[in-house]
């Protein structure tokens, strides 16, 4: 069924997404629409979960917000399938995530730059960054005011989280840092998303304060089943939108900024891949990219749970009801207090060896421990979570079918390169470490995964290899690089390669993981591409 024509036309309302939309649909004479597969975020339930801060705990096991994506494991991984929450709703991730703001480090920019991408060193996103926030303890030379994405201290911080820095400070690391400063080595409290002790999701930031612009259309629950081509030139989409397929036109360009699974998926439903992997899977080819979907990179977690004897951690029993009551009382009159917690509130970035340019290892301290199954902690403990921030494992997505509804096959390849296990192993060590210091003495109890009996080297590794999770980070499956790499899917502009009209602008065409939490990159990554969106389509006028 044929539909309505458009200059730009957004796939996925997320993260970058969000950001594109209100760029691109700054000129009133320029029409854009933006598709979102999941719902809006503007009314009713969905309004409520992904505004309070602790609402991830309703979002994330619910279908209608999550993708419900999962790693297929392999034998490295005993064979375990680990969930890779992705949001499915206006905000995408940014509207079920831990809220974390944080930028990785300069020179994550400058190694991309280096590997041959123009227009992505630090001096250049830098400039990003600051323009899309508004700090609020004020300007300086790394952060912004004025711009649309709020970033604040968290309103509340639990006494074990707190307890959590002053210990690190006691193993000798800096405290009270700022993880996007100039210094951003130590430990302390993160910054958040948030705004008014709510979240500040990228749909809140960028795409609420525009929606009512005449030349923007925007589409909830409209799920993208392939991008159409004239040849090598993609002319529209074919969308599923209330019981019915209908095809959508651009004028301009056709954007992918589904993230680092739906994007590559799309391109290869379209025909857009390795061209013998399309063929087996009945996909007809319009492109030979056999990048896409390759060099899948993520943060492997690991984990240290222990309980609290000092029973101040967050957990959901007859013992906590007084707590809890005052806490909802707080929230729905001040919004401050526990409920304004993003669960994961403090961590901190440090090197695992002398001479490294960057950290390698990052920690998250949340003050809780949920059993396997819970999403509400009913148990008094804590979890430190060891992130490996540069692995050199790589992996790979592909398709089940040609069927958009299949969901694909993730094979992170977690742990398949040793130095990622000397970098968790180390982490673990350092961990305990930590948690050994005095400031934890009245709140540390017994080490309830893996405890004390796992000591060893052996036993440390079995251990991980049984437990290690995702930072819910995935990035990397449409490679930015040169035309000389082979696994290329953009060039430094965001357009796919080979195929005109056709962009990605998400967190999918980061060459290398950056050090740190992957939400604000894919922010910045929607206004770069943006940028040269616009700028490309100036040129083509005054030509």
């Amino acid at each position: 069924m044929a539909g309505d024509t458009y200059d730009y036309i957004i796939v996925g309302a997320g993260s970058a997404g969000c950001v594109l939309a209100n760029r691109l649909s700054a000129d009133p004479a320029t029409r854009v629409c933006l598709l979102e597969a999941g719902p809006s975020d503007r009314s009713g339930l969905a309004k409520f979960k992904t505004r309070i801060p602790t609402g991830n705990v309703m979002t994330l096991p619910s279908t209608r917000y999550n993708w419900g994506y999962n790693f297929t494991g392999h034998d490295g991984l005993r064979n375990r399938q680990i969930p890779t929450h992705r949001g499915r709703v206006f905000g995408g991730s940014s509207s079920v995530n831990g809220m974390v703001y944080t930028r990785g480090f300069a020179k994550d920019y400058d190694e991309w730059g280096e590997q041959g991408n123009p227009g992505w060193s630090w001096s250049e996103v830098l400039p990003v960054f600051k323009g899309q926030e508004n700090h609020e303890r004020g300007a300086d030379a790394f952060h912004g005011t004025g711009g649309e994405l709020n970033v604040a201290q968290l309103r509340y911080v639990n006494p074990v989280s707190k307890a959590f820095v002053t210990a690190a400070g006691e193993t000798q690391y800096p405290t009270g840092v700022d993880f996007n400063g100039a210094e951003p080595v130590g430990f302390a409290p993160y910054e958040v998303t948030q705004k008014g002790g709510q979240r500040w999701n990228s749909s809140r930031a960028f795409l609420q304060p525009v929606i009512e612009r005449p030349n923007l259309t925007v589409m909830h629950e409209a799920m993208t089943l392939r991008v159409r081509f004239n040849g090598k030139r993609a002319i529209g989409l074919t969308v599923r939108h209330e019981g019915r397929e209908i095809d959508l036109t651009a004028r301009r360009e056709v954007i992918l900024s589904g993230g680092a699974y739906n994007s590559p998926q799309l391109l290869m439903l379209s025909g857009i891949g390795d061209a013998d992997e399309l063929k087996k899977r009945g996909i007809a080819v319009v492109h030979h990219l056999p990048g896409v979907g390759k060099n899948l990179q993520d943060h492997p977690t690991g984990w240290i749970e222990m309980e609290d004897r000092s029973r101040k951690s967050a957990a959901f029993n007859l013992g906590t009801v007084p707590r809890y009551t005052l806490a909802v009382l707080n929230y729905m009159f001040a919004r401050r207090g526990p409920l304004t917690s993003n669960n994961v509130e403090a961590g901190g970035f440090v090197h695992t060896r002398p001479g490294l340019e960057r950290p390698d290892l990052q920690y998250v301290f949340m003050p809780a421990y949920r059993k396997v199954g819970e999403y509400l902690p009913r148990s008094h403990g804590f979890t430190l979570m060891s992130i490996l921030l540069r692995p050199k494992s790589r992996g790979y997505m592909e398709l089940v079918s040609a069927r958009p509804d299949d969901k694909p096959i993730l094979h992170p390849k977690f742990m398949d390169h040793p130095e990622d296990m000397d970098v968790l192993v180390y982490a673990h060590h350092l961990g305990r470490q930590i948690l050994s210091a005095p400031a934890m003495d009245a709140i540390r109890g017994e080490e309830i995964r893996p405890g004390k009996h796992v000591q060893s080297r052996a036993e440390i590794e079995e251990f991980i290899r049984d437990s290690v999770t995702t930072s819910y980070h995935p990035v990397g499956t449409c490679k930015m690089a040169p035309a000389s790499d082979p696994g290329a899917v953009v060039d430094h502009r965001l357009r796919v390669r080979g195929i005109e009209g056709l962009r990605v602008v998400d967190a999918s065409i980061m060459p290398t993981i950056v050090g740190g939490n992957t939400n604000s990159p894919s922010m910045m990554i929607g206004g770069r591409g943006a940028a040269f969106i616009l700028e490309d389509a100036k040129a083509v006028q005054a030509a």
